[in-house]
């Protein structure tokens, strides 16, 4: 896979349930964080793509699972998942979106590996850990995404990185850490490696 075939992704639907999805086919790889950590943004650079994902200020834009088709095959899917976190929209709202990712997580058997993506600035918090703790239970291949990484100096990037490799170091299940910037590029050709790898 070439970082050009990412290139070829189309949006294919938005989904307010898991069971609103259309059948499995292929391979999908799913994308979550919380809700500031800057998901879209990845998405949009990992396909070349400014408007693909919807980007936005305010945290929980993503309000639905929404689906990318990569490929002309469909033979890989791009899945991406509501925000958690504390994005501007009532407790009930967000119980709702945590049950949908639960589901999906649960129930979707093409599902390859999970994609979660943390700010650089502020990783590991309980939901981060929580997710982990899943994918680990699941023995389920995880791609961890240190996002933002602009922000920072290489130097505290790369400090960032080491301490993230540290707390993950006694998983047992396949995964990989990225330090990633959708603003100057750095680690998306990394994750297409990735997904590559698992898909």
């Amino acid at each position: 896979m070439t970082y050009s075939y990412f290139q070829s992704a189309k949006f294919t639907g938005s989904y307010p349930t898991c069971k609103d999805m259309p059948g499995e086919k292929g391979s999908e790889i799913a994308f979550c964080g919380r809700s500031n950590c800057g998901k879209s943004s990845v998405l949009n650079a990992l396909t070349n793509n400014k408007k693909l994902a919807k980007t936005s200020k305010t945290p929980g834009r993503t309000q639905a699972i929404n689906v990318f088709e990569i490929g002309l095959e469909g033979d890989l899917n791009i899945i991406d998942l509501p925000g958690y976190g504390y994005a501007k929209v009532s407790k009930k709202m967000r119980a709702t979106w945590g049950q949908e990712i639960e589901q999906y997580l649960t129930t979707r058997k093409c599902l390859k590996a999970l994609c979660i993506i943390m700010d650089i600035r502020h990783p590991f918090k309980d939901d981060d850990m929580n997710l982990i703790g899943w994918c680990e239970k699941k023995n389920l291949p995880m791609i961890l995404l240190l996002n933002k990484s602009d922000k920072l100096s290489r130097n505290k990037a790369s400090q960032a990185l080491h301490n993230a490799q540290k707390t993950l170091s006694k998983l047992s299940i396949e995964h990989y850490i990225i330090t990633t910037s959708a603003i100057d590029k750095t680690g998306i050709p990394s994750i297409v490696e990735k997904i590559e790898g698992l898909k």
